[in-house]
């Protein structure tokens, strides 16, 4: 298991104390220092003492303040544990963008800060304040600190701290970062899932692996992975055996079994992932086993909706039927383990024996998350562990990722639930696990596949494509490639879960293309509002790497959009600096903004990716052709000097992507220099822009030297 060596964060109230010497007001949490306020000279400071404030006792919430006899700003600096990040402390409102980040970023207006380790979420009202750093940086013991300026007066400035957030607050009771964290690696890969469900065979591996070869793996596509479909038709087999059975053999479509699964896949320079389900469906095995299962009112073993015979949770019983499972398909060589029916296990399954008076509800609590353990025993830290579906408050902490949507597939309803699913689970995204939105089905409508696929990468949840091959053509490989490899995007916002719209877009089946008025009523929304940004619609990911920082706004038609003027507030970028804007799926560069930007109308399904850069007096680079995110993926520096502009870039052998450099009116390009790959030509643009061609002669790309005059 994957352990974090501390221990547990009190769930008690900061202290404070006063430094007249150096005019310091302290707070100190856990141990250490926590919260620090710089008093001016001449200012007469007035604050609560000791832990008096207590708003309420449990869940645990502090309220601490500052006024001034006069106004003065106040430096404050906060010292975080080893993994913080700055978070807005509620969901999205309307006209506000769904935040995401890459990096550590202080972003404008985000006031509040998370520590991840120590699950305390820090928030602050009342006074106008700003940044003085971009970014969160580390001390010498690698602990995160950030640092602002408060425009404090005599009317109080408020802090609020919220001791184990996510776990008392939020409910997730399961969530001890301090002991355990998931995985947190970006996932991306393809299923046979949706590709050929449950009539998948050992031979549409083979050929699948070689077309994802051919065309994506260079891209970033890592994983294969085989879904239901390979496992003998009753589990377990006979009920002489054990339900391990039924999955560690294979059908009669796979007569190599697992190794020869595995060897399609991983000759080919893929990892292999597993699809299970914790059901078993032989009843003369259950009835045989009766006191593995749980029982009904007449004594017999208990069948519940979608999972059949419920299996106990208990020791003895997961020891002899779950364990070896997983253990069986960690030795063959799997490495990414997906998990399904969980959710039918406990509330189709264990909930019935709580009706049935046999078991209470922790109980069936208790057992699923006993079934989930056992399971992550038998694999390494390694390993990728996918819980499907639904968010299970029991699965916290013992998996990897959840899958936060229903079932996929090519439709509009099925993809809008895909885009509404990963809005209202994103504050948990990378702080309880990685959300799943389920597979992107690229054979849908064109313009459908490339904002989900959009979404998925920028937001940074689980990439799975899932489709026959064979329907990948020209476009479709193109824009699955633009959205690859994924990204490790994390969450910047946090709150409870919004109950405010549809969870199930079941409703009556219409031509959504044809009539794009009928997704209105998907959501719940009156189509004569023509709201701007509805629900899950507006998206910023902010981007802050070692040698650049820039955002990327995503606009996405839940609904038909009608063109909009956007506060850049609005995405959490200043609205006193100018920000270049540059149009990823048109490839096209769209102006200088400040304070506002103008976005179009996007007809039903469509979406708009828009790269903002600050304005500096200098060139710099604005967006590329090769990824999405524009760019986190081939430009690993960047570096203006001495009136030269230095890119390091990595690209995939033998291709040729674009790079758009915005050039301020004092610079002209004169020349330039490379290595390791080639400029294959340049256009001007507006006297604003140079468009670069780049040609990766080898693998591991190079740089090249732009110098101006």
């Amino acid at each position: 298991m994957r352990t974090i060596a501390s221990h547990e964060p009190p769930a008690a109230h900061v202290m404070h104390s006063w430094n007249a010497d150096t005019r310091t007001l302290q707070y100190a949490y856990n141990g250490s220092p926590l919260l620090a306020f710089h008093i001016p000279d001449g200012a007469e400071p007035y604050y609560r003492e000791y832990s008096n404030g207590n708003l309420q006792s449990r869940p645990l919430a502090q309220q601490l303040y500052l006024a001034l006899d006069r106004p003065a700003t106040v430096k404050v600096r906060f010292r975080l544990s080893k993994d913080a990040i700055n978070m807005r402390p509620q969901r999205a409102t309307e006209g506000q963008a769904i935040l995401g980040q890459i990096g550590k970023p202080l972003l404008h207006g985000v006031n509040g800060l998370y520590d991840v380790l120590q699950d305390l979420l820090i928030d602050w009202h009342g006074a106008e304040w700003s940044w003085t750093r971009p970014q969160l940086e580390q001390d010498s013991d690698g602990n995160w600190q950030a640092e602002m300026e408060v425009r404090a007066g005599r009317r109080p400035w408020i802090v609020n701290l919220r001791m184990h957030y996510y776990r008392e607050h939020l409910h997730y009771q399961n969530h001890r970062p301090w002991e355990w964290r998931p995985k947190l690696q970006p996932i991306a890969g393809w299923s046979t899932w949706e590709a050929f469900a449950q009539h998948v065979t050992a031979a549409d591996i083979e050929r699948s692996a070689a077309h994802l070869k051919e065309h994506l793996q260079d891209y970033g596509l890592e994983f294969i992975q085989l879904d239901d479909g390979y496992q003998t038709e009753q589990i377990p087999p006979n009920k002489e055996g054990i339900a391990a059975d039924a999955w560690l053999q294979t059908n009669d479509r796979f007569p190599g079994g697992h190794d020869g699964i595995l060897s399609a896949v991983r000759e080919r320079g893929f990892q292999a992932g597993i699809w299970t389900s914790a059901m078993v469906t032989n009843r003369e095995f259950a009835y045989d086993n009766r006191d593995s299962f749980e029982k009904d009112a007449d004594g017999n073993p208990l069948c519940g909706e979608w999972i059949y015979y419920v299996l106990k949770g208990e020791a003895n019983t997961l020891k002899e039927q779950a364990a070896p499972l997983y253990k069986g398909l960690k030795e063959h060589g799997y490495s990414y383990f997906k998990t399904d029916q969980i959710r039918h296990y406990l509330y189709d399954g264990l909930h019935k024996a709580v009706v049935a008076g046999s078991i209470d509800s922790d109980e069936a609590s208790r057992q699923l998350r006993a079934y989930l353990t056992c399971a992550r025993e038998q694999l390494d830290d390694d390993d990728y562990f996918l819980a499907c579906w639904g968010v299970l408050t029991e699965a916290v902490g013992l998996v990897d990722a959840c899958r936060i949507a229903g079932d996929s597939n090519p439709t509009w309803p099925a993809i809008c639930k895909q885009i509404v699913e990963s809005a209202r689970w994103y504050h948990t995204h990378r702080i309880l696990f990685v959300n799943d939105p389920d597979y992107v089905c690229m054979r849908t409508e064109e313009a459908w596949g490339k904002s989900l696929l959009s979404l998925v990468t920028l937001s940074g949840g689980v990439l799975m494509i899932s489709d026959n091959t064979d329907l990948y053509d020209a476009d479709r490989r193109y824009a699955t490639q633009r959205c690859l490899p994924a990204l490790p995007t994390s969450t910047g916002e946090t709150g409870p879960l919004d109950l405010s719209y549809p969870l199930d877009l079941s409703l009556p089946k219409a031509d959504y293309k044809a009539d794009p008025s009928a997704a209105f009523a998907l959501l719940g929304i009156d189509a004569a509002q023509q709201l701007a940004c509805p629900t899950a619609s507006l998206w910023a990911f902010h981007f802050q790497l070692p040698h650049r920082s820039w955002c990327v706004a995503g606009r996405f038609a839940v609904v038909p959009l009608p063109s909009a003027e956007l506060e850049l507030e609005s995405l959490a970028l200043s609205p006193d600096k100018a920000y270049y804007a540059f149009d990823f799926w048109r490839q096209r560069y769209i102006g200088k903004f400040e304070g506002t930007i103008v976005l179009e109308k996007l007809e039903l399904g469509h979406c708009q990716i828009v790269g903002l850069t600050e304005v500096e007096a200098y060139p710099r680079l604005i967006a590329s052709s090769r990824h999405v995110s524009m760019d986190a993926v081939s430009v690993r520096n960047e570096c203006w000097d001495n009136n030269e502009l230095l890119l390091e870039l990595d690209g995939v052998k033998g291709t040729t992507e674009n790079y758009w450099i915005a050039v301020p009116p004092d610079y002209e390009f004169k020349e330039h220099e490379a290595s390791g790959l080639t400029l294959a030509g340049m256009e001007h643009g507006d006297g604003e822009w140079i468009q670069l061609r780049i040609r990766f002669d080898q693998a591991g790309g190079g740089h090249i030297t732009l110098r101006f005059i």
